[in-house]
């Protein structure tokens, strides 16, 4: 499992539902605008109903949004870019799959709008960035003047390409064609802090809670930044004006638990994440809960209780026969195996991942995916066990795969493996390189940074990649796999 950011999650599916333009907040404006993606759908119930749920949806009241989209495909099934609603905000994977197949089935009675995103969200679940990328360019070279459509664009570069700068000129031009729209302030706000600039940040962010005062997300973006800048009892504060708001804002629970992890009062970010199943309204935020107890016995140094959480988390997907979700849960089990140093076990439980997706509702493409990026996992075990023939033999096989895709995170994963492969065979300047190229967002690559400029002798480097992974202070589940021994090798230094 790759870090968790739970504004990542719900932003990227939700983006594109989020896109079909008719007025910003209810009630809802019918004026019909020319130069936004028309709605498709005969039934004014249905219309509302899912403009009702775009706008939710846009606000990160996900779980709220879900029901109104519900409304919509009850009142039109033939309602395209409804279903995508309903996919996009489903509290499983099955329900998820599902929904989006009828999506595609019910694509040829939407308009080329409309149907642009879902062949934009088809590619992105078949792993074609860049012909996801040309759906929303051609997006936005058919509706140039919707804010939504720029907006979107501007995700794509954030998270798929991890381009802030470009992002950041896609989120500007989305505010300067309607001021009053909310959405890019906050996606504005991530991408000027993702590039350092934490008065831009501030700034964006203050704009956001001008155009929404009475929603939860504004407090929890602004109370992020906060976080970021090691400002924990302030972030907090901000965090609970968002669930004074919305007691039922998943987002602020797991904002304040990090808070206290970072401040090391795990009994507190426990009794936090608590809150989230005790007030859980889906399978769903049943299991964020368990994701984020979890993380917080990573912290510890504790993989027993994690691997107890994770077994729950696992049990919850289990309950609906979630197979996609229960895969995944494999595979955070072999994860947390892997660093506790138990390889047997980790590799049963990334073979039992494989045999679970394939029986899953999942599409090829993503279990086509799940086979690809097992070989990232096996190379993996092979290391911990310095079996160097076999990591590099997996490496080699994974790298000629994923060049057939070039999708970026696993083109930083064939960096990273070719970095640890190289720092263990004593190439040191070869493993700087290619974890200079690995995913920089992810601090399990600033600890094997660290670790290798260690290795060169080059204390005063080593220190700063320490300090990075200790200070990473960010909603990311991989730091609590490595923030302690990044503490202990500083301690070395």
């Amino acid at each position: 499992m790759t870090g968790l950011d739970l504004k990542r999650t719900a932003v990227s599916s939700l983006m594109l539902c989020s896109l079909i333009a008719c007025g910003a907040a209810p009630p809802v404006d019918r004026t019909v605008d020319r130069t936004k993606i028309p709605i498709t759908t005969s039934s004014e119930v249905a219309r509302d109903a899912f403009l009702k749920g775009r706008w939710l949806s846009e606000n990160l009241r996900v779980t709220d949004a879900h029901a109104y989209f519900l409304k919509a495909v009850e009142a039109d099934p033939d309602f395209a870019i409804a279903h995508l609603g309903v996919a996009n905000t489903a509290s499983t994977n099955q329900e998820f799959f599902d929904s989006f197949r009828r999506a595609v089935d019910m694509s040829a009675n939407a308009s080329e709008g409309e149907r642009f995103l879902i062949a934009a969200r088809e590619a992105n679940l078949a792993g074609k960035p860049e012909v996801e990328l040309a759906k929303l360019e051609a997006l936005v070279s058919l509706f140039p003047e919707d804010e939504r459509a720029h907006n979107a664009i501007g995700n794509f570069l954030f998270f798929n390409q991890q381009d802030y700068e470009r992002a950041i000129s896609s989120y500007r031009e989305a505010i300067d064609i309607n001021p009053k729209y909310a959405s890019p302030y906050n996606m504005l706000g991530y991408a000027l802090r993702q590039v350092g600039d934490y008065a831009g940040a501030e700034k964006a962010f203050q704009r956001y809670t001008e155009r929404i005062p009475d929603q939860p997300n504004p407090y929890d973006s602004y109370a992020e930044l906060l976080m970021k800048m090691g400002r924990y009892e302030e972030s907090i504060a901000s965090y609970e004006k968002a669930l004074a708001i919305d007691p039922n804002f998943v987002a602020s629970y797991i904002g304040i638990g990090t808070n206290q992890m970072f401040m090391d009062r795990f009994e507190d970010a426990r009794s936090t994440f608590s809150k989230i199943e005790e007030n859980a309204r889906t399978n769903g935020e049943r299991r964020q809960a368990r994701v984020w107890t979890a993380a917080s016995y990573l912290y510890q140094g504790d993989f027993e209780s994690a691997l107890d959480e994770a077994q729950k988390l696992y049990d919850i997907a289990a309950e609906t026969d979630d197979r996609s979700a229960m895969a995944g849960d494999l595979n955070l089990m072999g994860d947390i195996f892997l660093r506790a140093g138990r390889t047997d076990e980790a590799a049963e439980k990334y073979e039992a991942q494989i045999e679970m997706m394939q029986s899953s509702e999942a599409t090829e493409e993503v279990m086509e995916a799940s086979r690809r990026n097992q070989k990232y996992d096996l190379a993996r075990v092979a290391l911990w066990r310095a079996d160097l023939e076999v990591a590099n033999e997996l490496a080699d096989v994974y790298r000629d795969e994923v060049a057939t895709r070039n999708i970026r995170y696993e083109v930083q994963r064939t960096h990273e493996l070719d970095g640890m492969i190289a720092l263990a065979e004593g190439r040191i300047d070869a493993a700087i390189r290619h974890f200079d190229q690995g995913d920089q967002q992810d601090p399990q690559i600033w600890l094997l940074k660290a670790r290798t400029f260690a290795a060169m002798g080059d204390t005063e480097s080593a220190r700063l990649a320490c300090e990075q992974v200790i200070d990473f202070n960010q909603l990311n589940f991989n730091l609590g796999y490595v923030r302690n021994a990044a503490r202990e090798l500083l301690a070395t230094l």
